[in-house]
């Protein structure tokens, strides 16, 4: 086999070695979340590659430095789980969600439009939205331009069940990953489901704001495993197709 077909779609067995001793070296993670705490003793003095803050003040979207701020916690909880899962990978921070763990859709758009303009490879997405399909053009169109730019797209399904439409969960070119209770280092995947990875989500220990540490349940802390996992494949396979990262990693979970 030609050495570029190699590139294009790695052995099983290297790639499962991957999963397993990678550190996502020289991959870039984007965090789009409440801004992430880097002072807090669980980061370890972490360096965020980009620390900003978008915002809308009515009119005009705002790009602000964050300085470390982590205005909920979700953020720092999410970073915390990514930097263990690949410790390697380098971090970016860009806040969209704001005190109330909400977020407005042009926000998140910038965001992401940020994240893949200084070269982010990969972007966590630990929320969603849930509504009608007629929310979903607020987000199909960056989910577009990242798959479009061999970027990853990683989002949370919903909590209460998976088969509940949520953006940009529920776009097919999106690593979408639903929360369950396993094992940290277990990964599964159902095959003919729109949210078809399946992560350790429930009862996870997390650090939080103020210093402190908190239990958590939800998808939002199985996304970060997932996209670490894809870091460590992106970082050992860094000629390979973006777009075959899907059904690798799918290949490579366990059937669920």
């Amino acid at each position: 086999m030609p050495a570029e077909q190699d590139l294009r779609w790695p052995e099983l067995s290297a790639a499962a070695e991957a999963l397993r001793t990678g550190d996502g070296g020289g991959i870039k993670v984007a965090v789009i979340d409440s801004g992430v705490d880097t002072t807090h003793p669980a980061l370890s003095g972490m360096t965020l590659a980009d620390d900003v803050a978008i915002s809308c003040d009515g009119v005009n979207l705002r790009i602000e430095d964050n300085e470390g701020v982590d205005v909920y916690g979700h953020g720092t909880a999410v970073a915390s789980i990514l930097s263990k899962e690949a410790p390697g990978a380098t971090i970016g921070s860009f806040r969209a969600l704001d005190s109330s763990n909400h977020a407005r859709s042009f926000v998140i758009a910038e965001c992401v439009n940020q994240a893949i303009s200084r070269g982010y490879q990969v972007i966590n997405c630990s929320f969603g939205c849930r509504g009608l399909a007629r929310y979903a053009m607020d987000y199909k169109e960056w989910v577009d331009e990242a798959y479009l730019a061999g970027v990853q797209v990683v989002a949370a399904s919903s909590n209460v069940n998976a088969a509940i439409r949520e953006w940009p969960a529920y776009f097919p070119s999106v690593i979408s990953v639903k929360g369950i209770d396993c094992q940290a280092d277990e990964l599964f995947y159902k095959p003919g489901e729109m949210i078809s990875f399946f992560a350790r989500g429930e009862r996870v220990e997390v650090p939080w704001l103020n210093g402190e540490t908190k239990t958590e349940t939800g998808s939002s802390y199985a996304a970060p495993l997932v996209a670490g996992r894809i870091a460590r494949l992106r970082s050992a396979f860094p000629g390979m197709e973006p777009s075959l990262v899907k059904p690798l990693l799918s290949i490579l979970a366990t059937a669920r």
